[in-house]
């Protein structure tokens, strides 16, 4: 029986106790409510104070049923709640309500709707990348591994140590699963169910609860490509074809596979990152060299990317910074992240 409502059945019990006995004694003894009252708390109670007013063979008689009565509730009351602090279920509602608290406060956060193989390795580069994760899943067993940063670590490795995965067990198809993930503040989110099928609710729900979401789906079958399209995904991932192209690179350049897997499991922390130069940034109309680009010599920029022009590769430092350039970069995550904030820092 779920937590909330074992407590509720408990409260039921005591208080149909308590009513029985007032009620008990109005019509059986004719007293007012106040007597009424304070003659069924001592006797629940057991204190032991002498009777309210003289009782009747009736009246003690039900005393005696109401006595037992009150043991036998209290004493399930005891039992439930001990056994709920036993097993855990106490803790694990509080630690829910503070991760809900602590998800209504995200901003710029990544959901990952299914825990499964696909959805574990698109949660363990975004730790790694040190984004703020939701995942949401209806399989408990699914998101065991996330409930405490040592099941983390166990899990998934030191990559991951001193990161938090905040989680919601649910069907991500539902609008009120998604709000309870702050969708609405959301900067990107990931389908990576079991089923094409389950994977287009989500995105189509997902576009209409936000429509600046970035939205990124795996795809089974290639006839659902067009569809999850069609529902507002922004970018479609083949397990099947990514394996294959994975496969052939291995047999044609297996260093560059090789120095891509090493990056990965760096614990330096290396990765590819996108920088993208906003609007409002105070270094728009600047070369690189004199933005907070010059004086980041961890950090190279590998290729720049916009609309008009596709990808450029290796720029200079004279390279002027426009609005909504986006630089692809190699460096560490904190690192990138703290150049991030300074390119914007004025805007």
């Amino acid at each position: 029986m779920p937590f909330r409502r074992r407590i509720w059945v408990v409260f039921l019990v005591v208080m149909l106790t308590f009513l029985a006995g007032i009620i008990g004694y109005e019509a059986i003894e004719g007293w007012d409510l106040l007597d009424s009252t304070y003659m069924t708390v001592i006797t629940l109670a057991t204190i032991g104070y002498g009777e309210t007013h003289p009782l009747s063979d009736p009246g003690r008689v039900f005393t005696i049923f109401l006595i037992l009565g009150g043991i036998t509730s209290v004493s399930y009351g005891a039992l439930t709640l001990t056994s709920l602090v036993a097993d855990g279920e106490l803790f694990r509602l509080l630690r829910r309500k503070r991760m809900n608290q602590a998800i209504a406060k995200l901003q710029n956060h990544f959901i990952v709707c299914g825990a499964g193989k696909t959805g574990e390795h698109a949660i363990v580069e975004l730790l790694q990348a040190r984004k703020p994760v939701v995942v949401i899943d209806k399989d408990q067993e699914h998101l065991r591994k996330f409930q405490t940063r040592e099941a983390l670590v166990a899990y998934f490795g030191q990559s991951v140590a001193g990161c938090e995965v905040f989680y919601i067990e649910g069907d991500a198809s539902q609008d009120k699963i998604l709000f309870e993930a702050s969708i609405e503040r959301a900067e990107g989110i990931v389908c990576a169910l079991t089923s094409d099928k389950d994977n287009v609710f989500v995105v189509l729900t997902a576009r209409g609860l936000n429509s600046r979401i970035r939205i990124v789906s795996k795809c089974e079958d290639d006839e659902s490509e067009q569809k999850l399209v069609r529902a507002g995904a922004d970018r479609i991932v083949s397990p099947t074809r990514i394996g294959g192209l994975r496969m052939a690179s291995e047999m044609v350049r297996p260093t560059v596979v090789s120095f891509l897997d090493y990056m990965v499991r760096d614990p330096q922390g290396y990765r590819f990152e996108e920088i993208v130069v906003e609007d409002r940034s105070p270094f728009v109309g600047q070369a690189m060299r004199q933005s907070p680009l010059g004086s980041a010599p961890d950090i190279r920029v590998v290729a720049l990317a916009n609309q008009k022009d596709g990808y450029s590769y290796n720029p200079t430092g004279d390279t002027v910074l426009s609005a909504g350039l986006r630089l692809v970069v190699l460096g560490r995550s904190e690192e990138v992240e703290r150049l991030r904030k300074a390119l914007r820092a004025a805007s």
